[in-house]
């Protein structure tokens, strides 16, 4: 497994924002390249980590997931945006920053650039939190965040998290409504900054004639339509890769933040209140074009989908809460087999895990051999089926 650590310089009394562990070795952001969606699918088709990482200390390729430990400010940015949990921080846990909230109704959070803050719960940056994490806290009983910090986050080196919590919060009220969802508070005036800022950011942006704004539009239209799509021209800033490391395609591990709310969805807790059609997790199905080459269920970083060996055959299996939805299945499948779902009953995310393709092994009658057919009407191996197509072939050719 390739990892990359990072030295971290602890500063004031962030101390208690990282374990013995982290304090003794030095390090803080681990990297497990090996879960990487462009790494399985041998393409550059996810740059989630890199476009949150303010410091520009992560860089992507077809063969690597490279850190700069000097630039990197270990503020956990990439951790809930990668889709594969590609990432982790020492000292952060998102299952143990559950377990410390216990269910409170309304909580305080602060990050390490909060000073004076004895009371509520620390985390390093608040880039780590997000939308799922809070709902996961919502199913166990949270309904308020207040969250400090955030007058630090202009000047931090963690960069600026006020836009992200927004968008965590613009998230909550998508899939619970405005009246259900839990609320985080964040200070009026930090609000009324923020939407300045972003006023005269646009009024700085320089003057475009019409074909350049529809060139412009047309690219955020297609990078928006898949949130890890990378735009064309943005793509000449890596080299070309010289040969592949090896990697074992098949280590797969579940993604925290997005298993730890599933998890609390199966619990005996008050169901929450989604909305229609805004369950965030997708279903995988395929159809009859597939060759069961398995390479689906061998390449998934989260094990959503697995490869299922029996005696009598081989298949595909799929557990719904796992799948973050990474696209990596469509992208390796040869034979455009694998169709993507919206998710409408919360019902079947916790489902046990089910079979979405299974095929009989069976005897080849002319060689004794054991084949795996595509179809119902495959008697043959391919073997034999190539050998009966020459003989017939020569055939039709002696008798002209």
């Amino acid at each position: 497994m390739a990892k990359h650590h990072l030295s971290v310089r602890l500063i004031e009394n962030n101390q208690k924002h990282f374990n013995s562990d982290a304090l003794s070795g030095g390090t803080a952001l681990s990297i497990d390249s090996e879960l990487c969606v462009n790494l399985r699918g041998r393409s550059l088709s996810c740059k989630a980590c890199t476009n949150l990482c303010v410091s520009s200390a992560l860089q992507l390729s077809e063969d690597a997931v490279t850190l700069n430990a000097d630039k990197c400010t270990a503020c956990g940015a990439c951790l809930p945006a990668c889709p594969t949990g590609v990432f982790s921080l020492h000292g952060f846990s998102p299952s143990h920053f559950l377990d410390e909230l216990n269910s409170h109704g309304e909580v305080h959070i602060h990050c390490s650039a909060g000073t004076g803050k004895s009371d509520g719960f620390s985390i390093p940056c608040l880039y780590l939190l997000d939308a799922r994490l809070a709902a996961a806290a919502f199913a166990a009983g949270t309904r308020v965040f207040h969250l400090a910090g955030l007058h630090h986050c202009a000047q931090c080196d963690k960069g600026n998290a006020i836009n992200h919590i927004m968008a965590t919060q613009n998230r909550l009220t998508q899939w619970f409504g405005v009246d259900s969802a839990p609320q985080i508070i964040i200070p009026t005036a930090l609000l009324i900054g923020q939407k300045k800022a972003h006023h005269q950011d646009e009024e700085q942006l320089p003057q475009m004639n019409r074909r350049q704004f529809l060139q412009r539009a047309g690219l955020r239209i297609v990078a928006g339509a898949n949130p890890c799509s990378i735009a064309d021209e943005e793509d000449d800033t890596l080299p070309s890769p010289q040969g592949f490391n090896h990697l074992s395609i098949e280590h797969q591990r579940p993604v925290e933040y997005q298993s730890l709310l599933a998890e609390k969805m199966t619990q005996k807790i008050p169901e929450l209140p989604w909305i229609a059609n805004e369950i965030p997790w997708y279903g995988r199905a395929i159809n009859n074009e597939c060759n069961s080459c398995l390479v689906c269920g061998q390449r998934c970083p989260t094990g959503a989908l697995q490869v299922e060996h029996t005696d009598t055959g081989r298949g595909i299996s799929f557990k719904t809460e796992l799948c973050t939805d990474c696209g990596l299945c469509a992208q390796v499948c040869p034979m455009d087999a694998i169709k993507r779902y919206k998710i409408k009953d919360m019902a079947e995310v916790i489902a046990p895990r089910s079979v979405l393709m299974y095929r009989h092994h069976s005897t080849c009658p002319q060689c004794a051999g054991d084949f795996l057919p595509q179809t119902e009407e495959e008697t043959l191996c391919s073997a034999c089926q190539n050998e009966q197509a020459l003989e017939n072939e020569w055939l039709t050719q002696w008798i002209q």
